[in-house]
């Protein structure tokens, strides 16, 4: 849910008039049949919760939804979703479990279509029917708001909770999710996300033990130019709650984004330990654990962004060999396994580059006929295309068929055009993050072959290779989602491999060292700036690079 402010994909209407036939969906629409065959969800461990008075005809129950706004703060939905089933078990017309539904499942599977349609009728039922308290039924208002109208809206509305309920740190937490805009194109923060940070920071400080609040903080800023100043945060978050999955992988982005990724690699580990031992217990697949999937994907990038390829390698082969279902498509776990894992070790080869590694790449990456196996379920099809046109061009290019990578390229430009054509169809599906990270990935790629196509031909030709790595790099984003990017070698590498080809050692080197800040500790980045301090004779400053390499490993 810590994602809330970009749910332009909801699938979620809200109608301002009745049900035509004017019934209200018994209480059992809402507990999807997964869920209603597993065990009752144990408590989670996520230190001190959400503190609320929940107005239930069962204590038990209000028990159940602060466990679950608990899950859901935490960013873990399918688990806050069990204990708001287990709330309306013990009370049907419980309105914070209704909003608790809402909440877990908004972007959730389409397989859980029906549920959220379900609650939402019901919760819009039992407002008109004044069941709750005031402070509940705003909570079930905002909600209305944001899938009517937007989280602008919704944002406004839970600004005018927060004055009338100052002391609610939740709903000032709902009011900076919605009301934040994120980072401009040149990293700073826009006026609304830095309001947000700020109203959050103030919620830490007066309430500096609850676990919930400090991640909403940590993960709205995920997505900075510069975690350093937040690390610590992240470290204290995973100490008050060190045995809640969601913390761990925060813990991880936060490491790995500053450059830790020995340290991230063993935080990504132990989330991926906890949500395999989840799994164990309910005895659900991957398709059902998106987090296990991304822990994986995660710990994979962070061994190969210090150089232990093979152990990235491993670790990307295994997730990759997993089963996708053509039921599983449309599952959350199975879109990341078509979108991420399957791409995963071809993705790592295509960034080390090495003899034979774009042959083996594209020998693993699966094939359109695979791909055609989920149907109208999944578009990762065009995804595929994309990778293979890309190692078809890299292929040529180092093989010294430039002719032939020409024509690849243009194969690939008009395959972006079809592409983005496909845009709607991948929201209606459910997987436009999938899909925009893909097409995002292929812009990225596709500016990239260009580059070394240019590097590769006639020396006069040369130039224009610093304008096709430049929009690379100016294309490339650090992470998304709390998730590594797409393409993984960092392009500020492409474009030291360019100065370095003209021996302009200066620049190289000032690019290179640009690229260390946005990706500290980066193996490829300091393996090639190691290089161009000793090609341009500086065996000092490329002893102290030496020395960093082998802190990596050291690691």
């Amino acid at each position: 849910m810590i994602l809330i402010g970009v749910l332009a994909t909801c699938a979620l209407a809200v109608a301002d008039e009745a049900k035509p036939d004017g019934k209200v969906p018994a209480v059992n629409a809402v507990l999807a049949e997964e869920v209603a065959k597993l065990p009752a969800p144990e408590a989670p461990k996520v230190g001190k919760g959400v503190v609320m008075a929940v107005t239930t005809s069962d204590p038990k129950a209000q028990e159940d939804v602060l466990r679950g706004l608990a899950c859901v703060h935490g960013g873990w939905d399918y688990e806050g979703y069990r204990h708001f089933c287990e709330a309306l078990k013990k009370d049907p017309d419980c309105l914070m479990a209704h909003v608790g539904v809402l909440l877990s499942l908004l972007q959730s599977d389409l397989v859980f279509a029906e549920e959220r349609e379900a609650a939402l009728d019901r919760l819009m039922a039992l407002v008109d029917e004044g069941v709750g308290s005031d402070l509940e039924q705003r909570y079930a208002f905002g909600l209305v708001k944001l899938l009517r109208d937007g989280p602008g809206e919704a944002a406004s509305s839970f600004a005018k909770m927060v004055e009338d309920y100052p002391n609610d740190p939740q709903a000032v937490l709902f009011n900076s999710l919605l009301g934040r805009s994120g980072y401009d194109e040149t990293g700073d923060a826009t006026p609304d996300q830095e309001r947000a940070e700020n109203e959050l920071r103030a919620v830490v400080e007066k309430h500096p033990d609850v676990p919930y609040l400090l991640y909403g903080l940590l993960a709205i800023r995920a997505e900075a130019p510069n975690l350093n100043e937040d690390l610590p945060l992240a470290r204290k978050l995973v100490e008050m709650a060190p045995e809640f999955p969601p913390y761990q992988h925060l813990l991880g982005h936060y490491e790995w984004r500053c450059g830790n990724h020995s340290a991230a690699s063993a935080a990504f580990s132990k989330a991926a330990e906890m949500y395999a031992g989840w799994m164990e217990h309910t005895g659900l697949t991957f398709a059902g654990c998106p987090g296990w999937i991304k822990a994986e994907c995660y710990r994979a990038v962070a061994m190969a962004s210090m150089g232990d390829y093979e152990s990235a390698l491993a670790v990307a082969e295994a997730v990759g060999q997993i089963e996708v279902k053509p039921d599983d498509a449309a599952r959350e776990g199975g879109r990341l396994l078509l979108w991420e894992g399957k791409t995963l070790a071809v993705r790592i080869l295509m960034r080390r580059g090495g003899k034979g590694d774009l042959e083996g790449a594209l020998k693993l990456l699966p094939t359109v006929e695979q791909a055609k196996a989920y149907g109208q379920k999944s578009l990762v099809v065009w995804s595929y295309q994309a990778y293979a046109s890309v190692l078809a061009g890299r292929i040529s290019v180092e093989n010294k068929r430039l002719d032939d990578a020409r024509g690849v390229s243009n194969d690939i430009s008009e395959l972006g055009g079809r592409f983005v054509q496909t845009r709607d169809l991948a929201v209606a599906a459910g997987e436009r993050s999938p899909w925009l990270r893909s097409f995002k990935a292929m812009e990225v790629m596709a500016s990239e072959l260009r580059g070394l196509i240019s590097m590769a031909g006639k020396k006069e030709d040369m130039g224009s290779a610093f304008n096709w790595f430049r929009a690379a790099a100016d294309r490339q984003r650090l992470a998304s989602l709390m998730m590594p990017p797409a393409v993984l070698l960092p392009m500020e590498t492409r474009l030291g491999e360019y100065y370095m080809a003209r021996q302009e050692w200066n620049k190289s080197i000032e690019i290179l060292i640009a690229g260390q800040n946005l990706w500290p500790n980066d193996w490829e980045l300091l393996h090639l700036l190691k290089t161009v301090f000793e090609k341009a004779g500086m065996k000092n400053d490329a002893a102290d690079v030496e020395k960093r390499i082998e802190a990596l490993h050291a690691d």
